[in-house]
């Protein structure tokens, strides 16, 4: 007997981001399930894997971390093909995961009402009762503030939107005079930057993005597709 499957998530995670697109861009129906940020108690029934996103397919198995998950959905539903297996595709998302995602902490939480903007998304989940979105939203933006700090001397990001517009200007070379670092259609590496920059959508950051021509035309071509 199957089901539909389920997403465990935070609604502003970059690699929960990462699984939403191609779910979307495969039109594929799914239960997203907000976890609570603080005790997790969505997710207790995952003994070894305390992270989001979790995927439980339509068979109820568990797969864990993003770029696996991406990979099992695009096996599972092969109708419109994503990954095409290329090094290019390779370095790219694996760029994503080392090089772009880093940036986005210190450009996000760099100051407390910046991170505060980005946890309003808790006033929105209804599963949460008033006090817990009231905790998580101002606890946990203070925490990521302070963690933004700490990533941001680690990876020598001394100017968080400098640094982050480099990013942007190395995915425009990849994408070059092509709409997609695939082709004709998004690939597994547009599908993980997307999913990742999507996580900063209405944030401050957003302006950043759209600043860059070509990463711009590029984000709206496959907001499009996924949109539609």
């Amino acid at each position: 007997m199957t089901t539909k499957p389920k997403l465990y998530q935070y609604a502003i995670c970059p690699f929960c981001k990462k699984v939403e697109t191609i779910l979307l861009y495969k039109k594929i129906p799914y239960e997203p399930v907000e976890v609570h940020p603080l005790n997790k108690k969505e997710i207790k029934f995952s003994d070894d894997y305390q992270k989001v996103p979790i995927y439980i397919n339509e068979e109820s198995k568990q797969i864990n971390d993003s770029t696996p998950i991406m990979k099992h959905i695009d096996e599972t539903y092969p109708s419109i093909k994503v990954f095409d297996e290329s090094d290019d595709e390779k370095k790219w998302i694996e760029w994503s995961d080392d090089v772009l995602v880093r940036s986005l902490p210190p450009l996000i939480y760099k100051t407390y009402p910046n991170a505060l903007k980005a946890f309003n998304y808790i006033t929105t989940q209804k599963k949460f009762n008033l006090f817990h979105r009231t905790l998580i939203k101002y606890s946990g933006a203070f925490v990521m503030m302070m963690v933004a700090k700490k990533k941001a001397k680690q990876n020598n990001i001394p100017d968080p939107c400098r640094h982050f517009e480099n990013c942007l200007r190395e995915w425009a070379e990849a994408l070059g005079n092509s709409d997609f670092l695939g082709g004709e259609k998004p690939n597994g590496a547009d599908c993980a930057v997307f999913g990742i920059l999507r996580s900063i959508h209405q944030l401050p950051a957003q302006k950043t993005l759209e600043a860059n021509q070509t990463v711009n035309a590029w984000y709206k071509r496959i907001e499009t597709l996924i949109d539609n």
